[in-house]
């Protein structure tokens, strides 16, 4: 066979190789997510979207969930009424109407900053409201930890089942030595320990395992925990 036969044979083949290896690259595109504000949080598998970048409010639903970098007391207030006092918290509501999850990085929660010198009494009522936004679909965590969790391919909560899993996992039993444990859970996970913190007391079976960032919720709300 001619040389040059075999060169053009050579590269054709090259460039089909090329062209199926591009239509393979656009067939499958990254998923999409909104963020409020801040700078854009860079995920494996996902392209991010400032929420103010959207004019269409019909593209919503392209997003695969919400992440809020930053919470104020008053948007947090309104969000557990489920009012709107701005674009964050009219998608935040948009997205729990629609069975979206919404994630809230923990750093960004302005009224966590004044733990430290806030009146205790004073300050539960903002630890409630924390607590309802949980029950209501919300997902608080760290940035590390919504990486991570996102790249473990963890399924998407809806409203509905953690309400489930909030009343299953904080249900007290009684055990026949009359020893009230916190959960039957063998493992305590950070959205169990969320529900949990809200005691200021958790008694645990001994050898129940609490990962590390259950461990950094306790810490953080000054929780003492029992093991019998």
């Amino acid at each position: 066979m001619d040389l040059e036969l075999i060169i053009d044979e050579v590269f054709k083949r090259i460039m089909d190789k090329t062209e199926q290896n591009e239509m393979a690259t656009v067939a499958i595109p990254n998923k999409m997510f909104l963020q409020s504000d801040g700078n854009l949080l860079s995920i494996a598998g996902y392209e991010t979207t400032l929420l103010d970048t959207v004019k269409d409010q019909n593209q919503l639903q392209r997003y695969e969930f919400l992440v809020i970098t930053k919470l104020s007391i008053d948007e947090m207030a309104a969000s557990v009424s489920g009012l709107s006092i701005n674009e964050k918290t009219r998608v935040l509501r948009q997205f729990l109407l629609t069975g979206k999850t919404v994630y809230v990085i923990e750093d960004g929660l302005e009224h966590r900053a004044y733990k430290a010198i806030a009146n205790p009494v004073f300050y539960n009522i903002f630890k409630d409201q924390e607590t309802k936004l949980i029950q209501y679909g919300l997902r608080i965590m760290s940035a590390v930890a919504l990486e991570s969790t996102l790249i473990a391919g963890e399924k998407t909560v809806t409203p509905e089942i953690l309400k489930k899993e909030t009343l299953e996992n904080a249900k007290v039993s009684v055990s026949s030595t009359g020893i009230q444990y916190s959960t039957e859970k063998k493992l305590v996970s950070h959205e169990l320990a969320k529900q949990l913190a809200v005691e200021a007391k958790i008694v645990l079976k001994t050898g129940t395992l609490i990962t590390p960032y259950a461990k950094d919720v306790f810490r953080e709300s000054n929780t003492n925990i029992t093991f019998i």
